[in-house]
C-alpha cells in the first residue's frame, strides 16, 4: 500500500511541487515570527544649554580713600657713636647694656690704665711741692733767675700732668647726651680695642622721630613731605608730619643702606607723650589721596592688558568688553573715571 501510493505521487509532479512550495512558505512565515522585534529607534530630547552662572557686582558711587598705614617705629632725630679715643688699650669694663637710659656725663666704659692713676696722683704730689718751692724762693727774697726756674719747674709738671689727664680721660667712655643705650659690642672684657672703634650707640631721647618701613616702595611712591599723619599711641592719635622720604635722603647716606632708605619714611610730631622712648611701637595713617562721589569697582574686577584697562559687563546674561579709566586706586577698590556708569553690572574675576 505505501509503494503505491509514493508511486502515485511521483506520477503527479504538479503536486509534489505544490506541497514543497507550501511548506517552504510555512517555514518562512514561522520563522519570521520566530525572531524578536525591532525596538523603534526613538530621537533624543532636545536638552536647552545650562545658562553660566557668573560672580557679578554693581557699579556704586561712594567715598576712595588710598592710604599709607601699618607700624613704626620711635627713634632718636641724633645717635652718637661713642669710642676710646686712645688707641691701644684692653677693655676693662663695659657698664650699661642695650636699653639702658643714661644721663649726661655718665661713665659707660673704660679700659685698662694700668699705674695711669698712680703717676697722675704722683704727679700732683710733685706740683704741690713745686708750688711751695716757689713760695719759699719768694719769701726768702731769692734772686729772679732761681724764681724763674722755679716758675718753669711747675709748668712742666703742670703740662705732664695735663698730659696723663688726658690719658685718662681717653680710657673711658661718658655719655654726651641723656640718652638711650641702643647698641653694644660684643667686645669681651681684656680684648685689645683699637682708638675710634665704635664701642656703643647713644639715642637722645630729648627729640623722637617714627621710622615707617614700607613692604614695598611702590606702596610710599605718592607720599609727599608735609603730608599730615595720624599717630595712634594708646588707643589716641596724635598729630605729625612727614619729614622725610626716599628722594629726600643725602645721596651718601643712602648709598650706606640703599635696602632700608628706599622703603622707609620719617615722621616728626611735637605732640608724642613724654613716657616713649626710642624703639617703642606706634601705629600711623597717611592719606594721600580722597575722593567723594567716585565711581567704584572691587579691585578684582578690573582687568588689563599692557596700558589697557578694562571690565567685563553682563548684560542679558552675555557678558561684553568695555574700556575704562582709572582714577585712584586704593587697597581693595578703585575709582572709574570713565567708560561706566552707575548701576552697571560688571564679571568679577
Amino acid at each position: 500500500m505505501p509503494m503505491r501510493k509514493m508511486k502515485l505521487l511521483s506520477n503527479h509532479p504538479n503536486v509534489l511541487m505544490r506541497s514543497i512550495l507550501f511548506i517552504v512558505i510555512v517555514l518562512i512565515v514561522s520563522g519570521c515570527s520566530i525572531l524578536p522585534k525591532e525596538e523603534e529607534v526613538l530621537a533624543p530630547p532636545l536638552v536647552e544649554p545650562a545658562q553660566i552662572e557668573y560672580d557679578t557686582v554693581t557699579v556704586e558711587k561712594g567715598e576712595i580713600v588710598r592710604r599709607v598705614q601699618g607700624a613704626g617705629t620711635l627713634m632718636s632725630s641724633d645717635l652718637h657713636d661713642l669710642y676710646f679715643t686712645r688707641d691701644g688699650g684692653r677693655l676693662k669694663e663695659i657698664l650699661v647694656s642695650e636699653g639702658d637710659l643714661v644721663q649726661s656725663g655718665d661713665v659707660l666704659a673704660e679700659i685698662e690704665t694700668s699705674t695711669l692713676a698712680l703717676e697722675i696722683q704722683q704727679l700732683k704730689i710733685d706740683l704741690k711741692k713745686a708750688e711751695l718751692r716757689l713760695e719759699q724762693l719768694r719769701a726768702d727774697k731769692a734772686d729772679k733767675y732761681s724764681i724763674e726756674i722755679a716758675k718753669l719747674d711747675i709748668e712742666s709738671i703742670q703740662n705732664r700732668l695735663n698730659h696723663l689727664n688726658n690719658e685718662l680721660a681717653s680710657s673711658k667712655i661718658v655719655a654726651p647726651v641723656n640718652g638711650t643705650v641702643v647698641y653694644v659690642s660684643d667686645i669681651q672684657q681684656g680684648e685689645y680695642i683699637g682708638a675710634y672703634e665704635t664701642i656703643m650707640r647713644v639715642a637722645e631721647t630729648d627729640q623722637l622721630q617714627i621710622r615707617y618701613t614700607a613692604i614695598s616702595e611702590n606702596d610710599i611712591q605718592d607720599v609727599n613731605v608735609g603730608m599730615e599723619v595720624n599717630i595712634k599711641i594708646q588707643g589716641e592719635i596724635v598729630k605729625g608730619e612727614v619729614i622725610q622720604t626716599p628722594q629726600e635722603v643725602p645721596h651718601e647716606e643712602f648709598q650706606l643702606n640703599p635696602e632700608l632708605y628706599s622703603k622707609s619714611l620719617l615722621i616728626g610730631s611735637d605732640e608724642l607723650p613724654a613716657e616713649l622712648n626710642a624703639g617703642d611701637i606706634v601705629e600711623i595713617e597717611i592719606i594721600t589721596a580722597r575722593k567723594e562721589n567716585a565711581l567704584i569697582i572691587p579691585n578684582n574686577a578690573l582687568r588689563n592688558t599692557g596700558d589697557r584697562y578694562f571690565v567685563q559687563i553682563l548684560e542679558d546674561n552675555s557678558r561684553r568688553e568695555v574700556d575704562v579709566e582709572v582714577g585712584i586706586r586704593a587697597s581693595t577698590q578703585v575709582e572709574v573715571v570713565t567708560g561706566l556708569e552707575e548701576g552697571d553690572t560688571i564679571i568679577l574675576k
